[in-house]
């Protein structure tokens, strides 16, 4: 007997690709589709305390059986309420964490007053703490209670049980969804066990119009609603699927509310597919436990997220120079030979990466190959003489080979995963790829994470600029960790794999960057994260937009991807588009499994290449600010158009364009030419300036059609912004530089609050005057003409 109650429902086991009568569903679709599973729903408050900003409810359960039904050749489950059992009790807190944000926990069993030993702080998804000034007000009224902070109100409904919040005017922003039929297509507020595993279900109303935004990287779609959500960190293999390295329990509503979940177990999501109207989401663990964070603006939302999860630092002037790499250079003569095409071509760039640096392909020990790659101080010190840093590859698996030194002392000490009975964790026969016989280094053990990390520091300090931590979201969660269990160790393993290095390039540095391809909630504080291995396709690019909003809408502010593509040899149109694309996102960088460099895809689009790479460079004073805006303010470079325009209803949808920081809006061109020869965007409501032609439109909020050459990526700029320039140069030498010019796209008012670590100034147009503060005279001022 499985630890089903009765074993799955066949055809539901069969969807999911099990075989019924051996292997039950992970995670929530174990409750949700087995048989005869018992539910048990909080029905009632039956007492309620306040202390200071916290409310404890003891509430009544009702016992409902999940159990398949048949009408005609339709199975379905519905709930049927047990009425043998006996009534149970669970525990409800209600945290008011600041005047906008309160937790919500339930379960059986009293909550945990500690924090556990691991993760670390570091390394958790909630590292904020409670705003110990806030203040809370609770008054009885017909049928419950509301309780009042300075800007939202909390009512609770005694029987049924129901929750919903509204601003201090009366506007309902959030509420519970209960279950009012038979069907059992609306998980309510709920607890359930089959056997040893238990879940916690919960259901919001959705309005019929609202649309939901978030969960991390998304390929498929950055709008949520209606879509199905593969939520379990996986290798994507391109990006035209549902699969992702980053999945992030947050999310947002067009209503004016966000969510964050705080669990790292098996989690699902319903956003209006098993009900029109309804919102569900479940975990398999014995607490649930989540945030509601008042806006009502998307900007205000994810700004209190980050007040939970932490805000990004900010990276290094270097990093938002272009990285060159391939998979891989091969040698020294290989990444000399690079390094003097980029600087005798007139191309700038700041990073040079390699991939495999160490004797065997795959086989990371994390040092350098004496045949490939000798004298690595010597090289290094080199490269950094041309205004080169070096990145460099590794993964969290560890080869078994006799070379590898990590490995034999790894395993002698235990800082690898482990199987059930003790011995170094294998994969199942069927298992397949150039990983199954590696070793997992378990970063939940502070001792293997503390030796990895040492290793790191070396290479930092023998001048290595930073580390590509690859995969990481494929750890098996039937292996054994110290400090976790494997189902909450899966999505949750990229927080202290990227910490521990991240941690370590700071040690020595005191710079915040690492290359990272998985991630959860609180990645942001590990950056800059990439998308992975893109095909190299239109669809490939169009899915790299859409995770690039998606993960900036999840809190992710720093994120980048592979120029060109990585799977495939991309042809020199695509090559183009993808790099327009890339050298306008936060960080830009050329990788494939073949060469990216721009002089491989022929004159014409090296020349391209070379003109926006070069704009790149002259608007890095623009770029480090809004960088470091970014960092305080919790929004990201590539910024979806919804979050500035959460009210007009035609952005929402927009999935193909952006703004680039406050001033720019981008439309990718994302078909071949043979396909389309003018490229359709909108434009929200204002006057925006076509930044190539330096034609203003004055939009009521509409749809344009403008013609494109392979040469021109539409780019507007929003009327009232003021560009900075730099000066025209090969590396970034991690200074922003001197700001030789001033653009300025005049309205009624235009205004630069520039601040970029070393110098800080403000400039004011105002009518036909400029108040310029902190800059020298010899600053070129262009105004542009606002006439269309």
């Amino acid at each position: 007997m499985s630890d089903f109650a009765s074993l799955a429902h066949p055809k539901k086991a069969a969807e999911m690709g099990n075989t019924p009568t051996t292997i039950a569903p992970r995670g929530p679709n174990l409750f949700k589709w087995g048989e005869s599973v018992p539910f048990e729903r909080l029905q009632a408050v039956q007492s309620l305390e306040i202390q200071g900003a916290s409310l404890t409810l003891t509430c009544q359960t009702r016992t409902f059986v999940n159990a398949t039904t048949w009408t005609h050749e339709t199975s379905m489950h519905q709930f049927n309420e047990d009425k043998d059992s006996e009534r149970g009790l669970a525990n409800l807190e209600i945290t008011f964490w600041s005047d906008e944000v309160f937790r919500i926990r339930f379960g059986r069993d009293p909550f945990p007053t500690q924090s556990p030993s691991f993760p670390p702080k570091e390394s958790r998804m909630l590292v904020g703490e409670p705003d110990s000034q806030v203040q809370c007000a609770l008054e009885e009224v017909p049928g419950g209670w509301v309780v009042r902070s300075r800007s939202v109100e909390l009512h609770i409904e005694r029987e049924p049980l129901l929750l919903w919040a509204s601003d201090r005017e009366g506007h309902i922003y959030w509420q519970q969804k209960r279950n009012d039929l038979f069907t059992s297509d609306i998980f309510d507020i709920s607890i359930t066990r089959s056997g040893s595993r238990t879940g916690c279900f919960e259901s919001f109303s959705l309005d019929g119009q609202e649309e939901i935004f978030g969960l991390g990287e998304r390929f498929d779609g950055v709008p949520r609603t209606g879509r199905v959500v593969d939520f379990w960190n996986k290798d994507a293999i391109g990006t035209s699927n549902r699969r992702t390295y980053i999945n992030v329990p947050f999310f947002f509503s067009t209503r004016g509310y966000g969510l964050f979940l705080n669990s790292s177990a098996r989690t699902e999501w319903e956003i209006g597919t098993l009900e029109a109207f309804t919102l569900g989401f479940a975990i398999e663990d014995e607490i649930m436990d989540y945030f509601i964070i008042y806006g009502p603006r998307p900007a205000d939302i994810l700004y209190r997220y980050h007040t939970l999860t932490s805000f990004a630092p900010v990276p290094p002037v270097w990093s938002f120079g272009l990285w060159m790499s391939r998979c891989s250079y091969l040698n020294w003569d290989m990444v000399h030979e690079v390094a003097d095409g980029l600087r005798q071509g007139g191309i700038p760039a700041d990073v040079l990466h390699i991939d495999f640096w160490f004797d065997e392909d795959m086989n990371c020990d994390l040092r350098f190959s004496q045949k490939n790659y000798p004298e690595p101080e010597k090289h290094i010190r080199q490269l950094r003489e041309q205004g080169f840093h070096l990145s460099l590859w590794q993964w969290n698996y560890v080869p078994p080979k006799a070379k590898n030194l990590n490995y034999a002392e790894g395993l002698a000490k235990g800082y690898f995963a482990k199987s059930r009975d003790g011995g170094l964790f294998a994969h199942p026969p069927e298992a397949k790829g150039v990983w199954v016989n590696d070793a997992i280094i378990d970063f939940s053990n502070p001792a293997a994470a503390e030796w990895y990390a040492a290793q790191i520091r070396n290479l930092i300090r023998l001048g290595v600029g930073t580390i590509k931590t690859d995969f990481g979201e494929g750890i098996p969660e039937d292996a054994v960790y110290q400090n976790i269990d494997g189902k909450k160790f899966h999505n949750l393993y990229p927080l202290p794999y990227n910490a521990a290095i991240a941690r370590a390039i700071h040690d020595v540095s005191g710079e915040w960057i690492v290359w990272a391809r998985s991630g959860t909630a609180g990645s942001q504080r590990f950056p800059v994260q990439w998308g992975g291995d893109s095909q190299c396709s239109f669809g490939g690019l169009a899915g790299t937009l859409r995770a690039a909003l998606a993960v900036g809408l999840s809190g992710i502010p720093f994120f980048s991807h592979d120029i060109g593509g990585f799977i495939g040899r991309p042809e020199p149109e695509l090559y183009v588009r993808w790099a327009q694309f890339g050298l306008f996102s936060s960080h830009s960088r050329c990788h494939g499994v073949n060469p990216r460099e721009p002089w491989t895809f022929g004159e014409e689009a090296c020349d391209i290449f070379k003109q926006y790479d070069m704009l790149r460079y002259r608007l890095l004073p623009y770029i480090y600010d809004q960088a470091r805006k970014c960092s305080t303010r919790a929004l990201p470079m590539v910024r979806a158009l919804v979050i500035e325009y959460p009210e007009d209803r035609n952005v929402w949808h927009i999935q193909d364009q952006y703004l680039f920081g406050d001033a720019f809006l981008v439309a990718p061109v994302l078909r071949p030419g043979a396909e389309a020869q003018t490229r359709i965007l909108y434009l929200p409501a204002g006057i925006w300036i076509d930044y190539w032609t330096k034609k203003a439109i004055h939009s009521h909020g509409e749809w344009i059609e403008r013609p494109i050459d392979l040469r021109t990526m539409p780019i507007y700029v929003k009327a009232g912004s003021i560009l900075p320039y730099g000066e025209a140069r090969l590396s970034t030498g991690n200074r922003v530089g001197p700001i030789t010019e001033l653009e300025i796209y005049a309205g009624a008012d235009s205004r630069l609050d520039y601040d970029d670590g070393e110098k800080s100034f403000a400039a004011v147009w105002q009518g036909s005057k400029l108040d310029l503060r902190g800059l020298p005279p010899s600053t070129r001022v262009t105004r542009i003409n606002l006439n269309t």
